[in-house]
Parts: structure tokens; sequence; C-alpha cells
């Protein structure tokens, strides 16, 4: 406990000093009033512009994103600021945040930046902040002064114009430092420690291969250093385009959730096979996706795939948190601090990426750093402890060995007393259940038939209702009672069809069977049982509720399946809200249907009602 909390101390100090970094000081909050900027925006007419449209200018506020005021469009915007330079001021600082993506700035008509690549493949400045000292003979004091900023941009990368202060030098300048620290320093640093982490683990996993959690380590860190090379790069070679830089970085950065989820799992002692293959599956599909794409749709393509890879890391964060408030012990409770940090840091980039919140800044990088660092000292004093740990192996492994079988034995003891507990349940509802369908089905049945025509029942006819309670009873106890090996389920079926014909035609209910392929078929005596009482309590629904005066019947074999199906010409009923009628009939269908493995199909109308079942049947 002592460890993780100087952790959540070491992370929280990090945040603060975020936060302290990001937060203006109070020297530049007390600096003179800046001369009031007034900007307007005008689109270009084609990529190689060199001179902004004489109309069509709109009014804007900074920063500006032109896909909100021209969705879709790429190409060329200009902006043009203008504001009055006070007499008594003769120089002013000038801080350009950023343009998205490459840009040329114009004082008073006189260029004084260009980025190398106006055009594709443009130069990628959405990261770098720009500083100029204004003096005469470009800044006319007591005069207006004109600055123009042309950006070229694509639609799918946020394209427009960050902020632009004007003030002191000195301000300005100071300004201009903590700008490059948020996007260039501390993103350099950030990749600096990734590299360095990720040979030195890489060193640690070939010396050491049973730690599969260095060698991960180690990979999660080179594809965090390629993915986070997208913040300080100024230019998509090797590609010939930003789109296909875009893709290479999100397929970087969809492998990297991977290997994120399965250092984690590794560091947590944890595997879950399934769930790998499965974010290797997806992280595939990205993959071919991404690079198939065509360049229309590829930013929508690599919008979504940047959101997939996000949310599986921020998810493999809160679970690892979840994990370690649950076990409350252990290294992975030291990792909580920086798993807890990269959530929330992850957050406000996905928001930013998605276009929630106003701003470019992406603290997930700024962050890494602290985030790989943490991650390293507590893999390296898990090194360490356990190369402790072998002074004492052999007295740690006895202990453990016993500690282990006593455990093994006393979870084998409650799951052996859990087993025959469960056993004796099953064993009651199916008796319950085989009660219901069987003997229940055929009650109901010669009940309905005294109740029709109680007059011309001769003793023989009451002599064979008996037997026919009396055979049902001995297929019960034959089925929960000792059997050896398989019987033929068409030997089983004939009885029963005689039994139920008789019934249903007793009762005014024509009866048509269909029986096919069935001569060779045999089941063990469990799935016949389930089989035939299926059918009997399918019949007696029709018998008991439906008032038809047909019902067909089919069995047969087709290949390697069981078709069954039973159809009447009853009422019919309605199928959303049968199972929440009082009788079990249908419930115990169903129920049948789950134990057999089968699908059941149920369709019902006035007129026709059909129950539909297809089983697998096992190979011979």
């Amino acid at each position: 406990m002592a460890q993780a909390r100087a952790w959540l101390a070491a992370s929280l100090g990090v945040l603060l000093v975020l936060l302290f970094v990001a937060t203006p000081s109070t020297a530049l909050a007390q600096q003179p009033p800046s001369p009031e900027l007034h900007v307007e925006a005008v689109r270009g007419t084609g990529w190689d512009d060199t001179t902004p449209p004489a109309d069509g200018w709109t009014p804007v506020a900074l920063p500006d994103s032109w896909p909100d005021r021209w969705p879709g469009f790429d190409g060329v915007v200009w902006y043009r600021l203008t504001w009055t330079q006070p007499a008594q001021v003769p120089e002013a600082g000038l801080l350009l945040n950023y343009f998205n993506m490459a840009g040329a700035v114009f004082l008073n008509g006189t260029p004084i930046l260009r980025d190398p690549n106006l055009t594709e493949p443009l130069t990628r400045s959405w990261n770098t902040p720009r500083y100029w000292l204004l003096a005469s003979p470009l800044l006319r004091p007591g005069a207006t002064n004109t600055l123009l900023v042309r950006v070229s941009g694509l639609s799918p990368y946020q394209p427009g114009l960050g902020p632009v202060r004007l003030g002191t030098p000195a301000a300005m300048q100071a300004l201009y430092e903590r700008e490059r620290l948020f996007r260039h320093d501390l993103p350099m640093l950030g990749l600096a420690l990734s590299a360095v982490v990720s040979a030195f683990f890489a060193a640690l996993w070939v010396l050491r291969r049973s730690e599969t959690a260095y060698g991960w380590f180690a990979l999660m860190s080179v594809l965090w250093l390629i993915y986070g090379y997208n913040h300080v790069a100024t230019s998509p070679w090797p590609f010939t385009d930003n789109h296909s830089w875009q893709a290479f970085n999100t397929s970087a950065f969809l492998a990297f959730s991977v290997a994120f989820l399965v250092f984690t799992l590794r560091f947590c002692e944890q595997r879950m096979p399934r769930l790998e293959i499965a974010a290797l599956l997806l992280v595939s599909v990205g993959w071919v996706d991404l690079w198939t794409a065509g360049m229309p749709s590829l930013p929508l393509h690599r919008a979504v795939w940047g959101l997939v890879g996000g949310l599986m890391t921020i998810a493999v964060c809160c679970a690892a948190l979840l994990h370690a408030l649950r076990m409350r012990e252990g290294p992975v409770l030291a990792l909580a601090p920086f798993m807890a940090m990269s959530a929330v840091t992850g957050t406000h980039d996905l928001l930013v990426f998605t276009q929630v919140i106003d701003s470019n800044i992406y603290y997930t990088t700024m962050s890494s750093y602290a985030l790989l660092l943490g991650m390293a000292l507590i893999q390296a004093g898990r090194f360490v402890k356990s190369l402790k740990r072998i002074e004492n192996f052999n007295t740690e492994l006895i202990e453990e060995v016993n500690a282990a079988k006593a455990e093994l034995a006393a979870t084998l003891a409650q799951q052996h007393a859990l087993e025959l507990a469960h056993a004796r349940i099953g064993e009651r509802v199916n008796l319950a259940s085989d009660l219901h369908d069987g003997l229940g089905g055929m009650l109901v049945g010669s009940i309905a038939t005294l109740e029709r025509t109680p007059e011309n029942l001769s003793a023989p006819e009451l002599l064979a209702m008996l037997k026919s309670l009396r055979d049902d009873l001995r297929l019960i106890i034959e089925a929960t009672g000792r059997h050896d090996g398989a019987r033929a389920f068409g030997e089983l079926l004939a009885p029963l069809r005689h039994r139920t014909s008789q019934l249903l035609d007793a009762n005014g209910i024509d009866c048509r069977w269909q029986v096919s392929n069935l001569e060779t078929l045999e089941l063990p005596p469990s799935q016949s049982l389930d089989l035939l009482r299926f059918l009997q309590e399918a019949l007696t629904n029709v018998l008991k509720h439906s008032a038809s005066r047909r019902v067909d019947v089919a069995v047969m074999r087709d290949g390697a399946e069981l078709k069954l199906s039973v159809r009447d010409d009853g009422r019919g009923f309605v199928v959303d809200g049968a199972d929440k009628a009082a009788g079990s009939g249908l419930r115990s269908l169903r129920a049948r249907a789950r134990r057999l493995g089968a699908e059941l199909q149920l369709q019902s109308q006035p007129g026709e009602t059909q129950l539909a079942l297809r089983m697998p049947l096992a190979p011979a």
C-alpha cells in the first residue's frame, strides 16, 4: 500500500505540473491590453493561389476550423487580420499557435514565413507555433496593419488557423515558449523515453523469454513511438500524401492498442485467449480496411478505426483499474495510478479527436513519458523482486505446492458437492417435466375423451387407456433407470404414434403422420425420451388449446439433422405472449429443445399453427 501511495502521489504531481504549465502565469495575465484584431476569411480559388480573392470575406473568430463553414472543402483559405498599432508602441510580438496543415504569412504585403510544401505532400505545421518580433519598417506604428495568412488544408483533419496573439515581445516570447513546450518539447521527450524503454525491455525479454510481459511492453513502446511521431512530424515522408500517412499512423495506433491489451493481461498475470484473438482479428480487419479504402472515403475509415483504437485503450485502462481495486494488493495496484492518468488523458484526446472539445492539443503524448517511465520502474521492480525470490525458491515452492494442494482439495470437494446437488436437482426437474409431458398429457387426453363421450366408452376402451398410462410410466422408469447403449428411435416412436392418433381421433381431430429415414437412426435413451416427450407435449397442446380439426406430424432424418414438425388448423395464438401464459407446456417445449441442442421455431396465426424442431445428429 505504501508503494501504491507513492506512485499515486507521483502521478498527481505530474498532473499538477501539466496543469501549471497549461495555465498562463500571472505576469502574462497582467500584460498591457493588446490591439484588437479584426479577423476575416475567404475561400481560395485553387491550390496555387498567390493572392486572395478581392471579395467574399467573412468575419471569423480564432481559433477557426473551416469545415464548420465549408464542409468537405480541401484547398486554400486566406485569413486577413487587421489592427491599428499604437504610435507610442514601435514594436510588438506576434504569436501564431499553429495553422493546419501548411501556410504562408504576409505582413503588410511582405512575406515573413512560407512552409516548404503548400500542396500535397503538405507540410505538417499543425503542432508548430511561430513567433515574430515585429518592428518598422514592417510594422507601421500609428497606422492600420494587415497580416495575411494563407492556409492549405484537408477537410478530414480540422484545417484552419489557430489563435493569433499580439502583445509585448516579452509576453509573446513567454507564451511561445509555453506553446513550444506543449506542442514540441514534451512530445519529443516522450518519444525519447519510449525509445529508451523499448530498447531496455526488449533486451530483458531476449535474455529471459519466459517473461512475456517484457516483450509485449517493448513492442507496445515501439508502436507508441511510431504513433507519437505523428505529433512532431513536419512531413508525411515516406508517403506521398497525408492520407496515406494517416492510414499508416492509425494502423500503428491499432497495433499499439492490442499490444497494450496483451501487456496489461500479462502484467496482471491473466490470459484471455479468446479476447486476445478477437482483438487481433479486429485490428487485422482495420488494417485491411484502411489500406484498401479508396481515397475519397479513407478519412472516414481512419476516423472510425482511430475511435476504435482509442476506446479499446481506455477500456483496458478502466479494466485494469477495476482489477486493481478488486485485488487491493500486488504490482497491479502500483500500476493503477498510471492507468488512471492514461484513461483521463486518453478520454480528453478522444474528445478532441472527435471534435467534441474545440482544441488540437493532445495530452496523451505529453503524459505518456510518465506512464512509460512508471511502467518501466514497476517492471524493473518486479524483475529485481524475481531475482530475490530465486534465493528462497525451494522453500517457497514447497509452501506454494502444499497450499495449492490444500486449495485444490477444498475446491474439488466443494465442486463435487455442488455437482451432486445439481445432479439431484436436475433429475428431479427432468422427472417432473417427464411426468407433466407424458402422464400429464395422457391424463388430459383421457379426461377430455371421458368428458366428450362418457356414455360411448366401453370397459375395454377404459382398460386400454389405463394400459397406455402404464406403458408411459414404464417408459419413464426405463429412461431414468439403468440402460445400455442406444435405442432405435423409430421403435420408440411407433407406440406413441399409435396412442396419440387414437386419442386425437377419439376427440374429432384427424391426425396424419409422415415418418421417413428413421429405420437406422439410433439415439441415446435420454434424447429419445426428450423427443418423444416433445412430440407428446406438442400434440397435447393441440388437443387442449387449438380447437383444430386436423393435425399433420412429420418426423424425418435429413442428412445430419433430425427434423420434426407439428402443424394444425386451429384458432392460433399470439406467439410473443405465449411464454407469459399460466401453462407450462410451451416452456417445457423450449426447455427440451435447449437440452437437445436443437433449434425451435414457432409460427401461429388463425387457421394455421406450426411447431418445428431441427436437431443436429452426432456422427455415427
